[in-house]
């Protein structure tokens, strides 16, 4: 009895930090990546070279700054990707995130290789609008201390957003094809809670949700949206409009299974690295 009471206490206790939870907005610019990862939550093995046309995220990011006061009623905006640093126009767009989202906290989410390739034009733009470099180290041959120095050297604020690199472990979400899951016990348990991602004209609780079009182009559009598991930018008009579309479960959420701990490794762009039979 002790058991269940301390269990019950403790799913109301994270209920309550979940949904006190700072709102972060996640703009993605693209899916494409210079990395290959097996069951990736962008599907980025799977992504075309494909990039969000700048004039459409300026309009997005004009909006949600309004309603959000230019970012003072978020906790944090993020460009990211695929790989966020070989969007063509990343400087522009970290004017336009600045420009509409004055009062917060903008990342960009980075897997760093890129980094020693930018160019002085970046670095000027990181350190003229305060953006922050966000970078997720990879269990790769590559020098992720070097790039933390750089980042220092260059004046540039920077952390280490997830470190992957010393068990060489990775995350698997599964998704159930049959749409079987319980879509409450799925959203309580999410892994991805928070990660709010605009494409195109649309805000997803998840990239998972937000990315699926790439998977199902290879698995015959087997994962499909439904009235509620987005919302069209252009229709919303309150902060808390995606407060809720984020702390409540959606209809997608009934594809999803909560994740395995898998060995990091190239995707062979199998549809199985993704879905549960």
């Amino acid at each position: 009895m002790k058991s269940l009471l301390h269990k019950i206490s403790n799913a109301i206790k994270t209920a309550r930090l979940n949904k006190a939870m700072p709102l972060r907005l996640e703009f993605v610019v693209t899916d494409y990546c210079n990395l290959n990862c097996r069951g990736c939550t962008h599907y980025s093995p799977l992504a075309a070279k494909e990039f969000e046309p700048l004039d459409r995220l300026e309009r997005n990011a004009a909006r949600l700054g309004r309603i959000s006061d230019g970012g003072s009623k978020l906790g944090s905006v993020y460009l990211i990707g695929g790989e966020t640093l070989l969007y063509p126009h990343i400087v522009e767009a970290m004017a336009v995130m600045r420009r509409h989202f004055p009062h917060t906290a903008i990342f960009i989410f980075t897997n760093g290789l890129s980094l020693p390739r930018m160019s002085d034009e970046f670095w000027d733009a990181a350190r003229l609008y305060d953006i922050e470099i966000a970078i997720t180290r990879y269990p790769i041959k590559f020098d992720y201390d070097e790039v933390e120095r750089l980042c220092a050297g260059k004046g540039v604020k920077y952390r280490v957003f997830g470190d992957r690199g010393n068990k060489g472990e990775f995350f698997r979400f599964g998704l159930d094809p049959h749409k079987q899951q319980n879509k409450y016990i799925s959203h309580f348990k999410c892994y991805n809670r928070g990660c709010v991602s605009i494409v195109g004209d649309r805000i997803y609780p998840c990239s998972i949700s937000a990315c699926i079009g790439h998977l199902n182009k290879v698995a015959g559009n087997t994962f499909s949206h439904v009235e509620g598991d987005s919302l069209d930018i252009d229709k919303v008009n309150d902060i808390k409009q995606i407060r809720r579309l984020r702390d409540k479960p959606v209809p997608f959420c009934g594809y999803c299974k909560q994740p395995t701990v898998v060995d990091y490794a190239p995707s062979r762009r199998d549809p199985s690295e993704w879905i549960d039979k």
